[in-house]
C-alpha cells in the first residue's frame, strides 16, 4: 500500500487527464478514465512478470536483479525529484459537443493510452518486480499480495483523486507540483537504496 501511495503521489500526464476529465465531464468520466489507468498499469505489470520474471525468480541472477531494479527506482525518484513542474493552463470547461458525449469506454480508451504511452510506466514495473522479489525471498503468493495492494491503493487514490477534482486542482501550483515530486522521489529512491543494501546483508555472491 506504501508502495501504491509513492505512485499515486506522482504527477504525470496521466493524473493530469483524470483531472480534466473530471472538471469537464463529472465524476463517472474521471473513474473511467482511472479504470484506463489501472488496466494500462495491470498490462504492464503483466508484461513485466512474464518477461523478466524467469530471471527475476532465479536466485542465481539475484545481484544482476538487484542491480537493475534498484538502479531503476533510484533512476525515476530523481527524475521525480529534478524535473520541472508543468500545470496545464486548460480550460476546466469544454464546450465541445464530443467531449460531453465521450462515453464510458471512450473515457476508459483514453486513461490506457494515456498511461500506455508513457513507457517509463514500464521500467518501473520492472523495479517494482525487482523490489518484490528482494523484499518477499521469491515468495509468489506474498508478491502476488503485494501487487493486489499496490494497483488497488493506486486506483482508490485515483478514484478519490476523481471525487476532489475541484479542490485538488486548487493546489497544482508549480510549488506545491514540485514538493509532491520531490516526496514521491525520495520514496523511490529510499526503496531503491533498501534493495542495495538488502544484497549487501545477504552476500548473495558468497551463495
Amino acid at each position: 500500500m506504501l508502495f501504491g501511495l509513492a505512485l499515486c503521489f506522482t504527477l504525470s500526464p496521466s493524473f493530469f487527464t483524470l483531472i480534466q476529465t473530471t472538471l469537464k465531464n463529472g465524476h463517472a468520466a474521471g473513474i473511467s478514465v482511472a479504470t484506463g489507468i489501472f488496466f494500462a498499469d495491470l498490462c504492464y505489470l503483466l508484461l513485466a512478470y512474464f518477461g523478466v520474471s524467469e530471471w527475476v525468480m532465479d536466485e542465481r541472477y539475484a545481484i544482476a536483479i538487484t542491480v537493475l531494479g534498484g538502479g531503476l527506482l533510484i533512476g525515476y525518484g530523481i527524475v521525480q525529484i529534478l524535473k520541472k513542474p508543468v500545470v496545464s493552463n486548460e480550460n476546466e470547461e469544454s464546450d465541445s459537443p464530443a467531449g460531453k458525449k465521450a462515453g464510458i469506454g471512450a473515457n476508459i480508451l483514453k486513461g490506457f493510452l494515456m498511461s500506455l504511452l508513457n513507457p517509463f510506466v514500464f521500467f518501473l514495473w520492472i523495479g517494482a518486480l525487482s523490489l518484490a522479489t528482494s523484499r518477499f525471498d521469491h515468495d509468489a503468493g506474498k508478491m502476488i499480495s503485494f501487487f493486489i495492494a499496490t494497483l488497488c491503493t493506486v486506483f482508490g487514490t485515483d478514484v478519490l483523486k476523481s471525487m476532489a477534482a475541484h479542490r485538488i486542482k486548487s493546489f497544482l501550483n508549480e510549488k506545491m507540483i514540485h514538493k509532491v515530486n520531490m516526496f514521491a522521489g525520495i520514496i523511490f529512491v529510499i526503496a531503491g537504496i533498501v534493495m542495495f543494501v538488502r544484497m549487501i546483508v545477504e552476500k548473495p555472491w558468497l551463495g
